[in-house]
C-alpha cells in the first residue's frame, strides 16, 4: 500500500459503536508518514500496539478498520521480520470505551489538573513529530480553561459555564471537549513532540473538560 493511500483511507461509519474518527485519521495520517519515511521497524511496532477508542457517538466500523490494520500488519511487520500479525481486533478497542462508564461514576474519573499539565512535557523525537510550538500554545490554552474550571463550584460554576454565551473582551471562552478531542497540528519530519503520546494526552484532556462540563459541584 502506497502513503498516498494510507492517508486517504475510507472507512464506512457507524452511529453507535464505532472507533473514534479522529484517533483513526491521525493513526493513518502517522502511517503514511512512516511509509514516507521507509520507517518499518517504527511502523511495525506502532502497528501492533495501536488502540482506538469506542465512541457512542458517530465512528469508523471497526471491522473495515481491523482489516487495513491486518493488511498492513502483514506487510510491514514482515518486512522485519517478526511473526506477530498485530493486535487482535478484540484488542484494538481496550484503550477505553467512551461514554460506558455511568454519570454516578464520574467522580472516580482521574481528571487532569491544569497545575500538572503545566508541567507537562511531551516525549520530544529526533524523526517525524508535531510541531512544538503549536502543541505548547494549545496545551497553555487548554490549561487555562481548566484553571478557571478548578477555581469553582455549585453556583458559580452554573454562572461560569453560562456566561460562556455571553461576549467578553477580557478572556477567550472556556473549551469545550470536542474543541479539543479534534484539535489538529502541523507535522515535521525534522523532530517535535512524539505524535501517540500527544495525542493520548489530548483524550484525555478532551475528558478532563467533559467532566467538568457535566459536573454539578
Amino acid at each position: 500500500m502506497g502513503s498516498g493511500k494510507a492517508q486517504r483511507e475510507k472507512f464506512s461509519k457507524i452511529t453507535s459503536g464505532g472507533y473514534k474518527i479522529s484517533e483513526v485519521d491521525r493513526f493513518f495520517k502517522k502511517v503514511a508518514l512512516r511509509i514516507d519515511k521507509g520507517e518499518s521497524d517504527l511502523l511495525s511496532s506502532e502497528l501492533q500496539a495501536v488502540q482506538f477508542t469506542i465512541t457512542k457517538r458517530t465512528g469508523y466500523a471497526p471491522k473495515e478498520v481491523d482489516d487495513r490494520l491486518d493488511s498492513l500488519a502483514r506487510t510491514y511487520i514482515g518486512n522485519v521480520g517478526s511473526s506477530k500479525l498485530g493486535a487482535k481486533s478484540s484488542e484494538r478497542s481496550s484503550f477505553s470505551r467512551e461514554g460506558s462508564e455511568s454519570e454516578n461514576s464520574q467522580e472516580a474519573i482521574s481528571v487532569i489538573e491544569s497545575k500538572k499539565l503545566r508541567a507537562l512535557t511531551p516525549p520530544i523525537v529526533d524523526g517525524v513529530g508535531y510541531v512544538r510550538d503549536e502543541v505548547d500554545q494549545f496545551l497553555s490554552t487548554v490549561a487555562d480553561s481548566l484553571e478557571r474550571f478548578e477555581s469553582v463550584q455549585g453556583k458559580n460554576l452554573d454562572a461560569l459555564r453560562a456566561d460562556q454565551y455571553m461576549a467578553k473582551s477580557d478572556e477567550g471562552p472556556l473549551l469545550a471537549g470536542d474543541q479539543v478531542r479534534y484539535a489538529l497540528f502541523s507535522v515535521s519530519e525534522n523532530g517535535g513532540y512524539d505524535m501517540l503520546g500527544v495525542d493520548a494526552a489530548v483524550n484525555r484532556l478532551a475528558e478532563a473538560l467533559d467532566y467538568h462540563w457535566s459536573r454539578t459541584s
